[in-house]
């Protein structure tokens, strides 16, 4: 078994300053006009500093997705002792996004590497569905394993939309209504 050091907190300062640096300079231009001197010099750090953390921007911005995810997992998700329904995870989840509209509205409009991060996201949700949604009353609409997997995808892809039409939107609900609204039309009967 691999035992991982955590990283140096000098190496994830810096890591975490070209991160931000990508996402300010996504929502101000959009990715693909981006060089990585843009990225050094918003960042305050040289290009060698770069290139010993990132072989490109490419590889900076999966590891920005991925921050990004964890950090939406620590928003959403519930501690061990907390009681948590489907509403509550919805809301959580518009609140986070909410909270980092600009980045999301620009990198989910975006076309190549990254609409990675509308993937990640799908991924994501389908597999919070699958751990929290189905265990609630929804187990008992999808009682086989193929079927729970079906709803979890419909799930995500419907949250993933509704998203991003309320991204689209300028003058939309608030957070909450947004996961009021979700966590409904998911557990309505039809």
């Amino acid at each position: 078994m691999t035992v991982h050091k955590p990283l140096d907190r000098r190496i994830q300062r810096t890591r975490q300053l070209l991160q931000e640096a990508l996402f300010h300079l996504i929502v101000e231009r959009g990715y693909e006009s981006i060089t990585i001197l843009d990225i050094t010099e918003r960042a305050n750090l040289g290009r060698t500093t770069f290139y010993l953390h990132y072989r490109d921007k490419e590889e900076l911005l999966r590891e920005g997705i991925r921050a990004l995810l964890h950090d939406m997992q620590l928003d959403v998700e519930p501690t061990e002792d907390e009681k948590c329904n489907y509403k509550i995870l919805s809301i959580r989840i518009f609140q986070h996004i909410a909270q980092r509209q600009q980045l999301y509205r620009a990198m989910l409009k975006e076309s190549g590497p990254t609409n990675s991060l509308g993937e990640m996201i799908r991924g994501y949700f389908t597999e919070l569905c699958q751990r929290f949604l189905l265990l609630e009353s929804l187990k008992t609409r999808c009682p086989s394993l193929l079927d729970g997997e079906i709803f979890a995808a419909h799930a995500a892809g419907s949250l993933f939309g509704l998203i991003s039409w309320w991204l689209d939107h300028a003058v939309t609900p608030s957070a909450e209504e947004m996961g009021t609204t979700y966590g409904q039309l998911m557990t309505s009967k039809i």
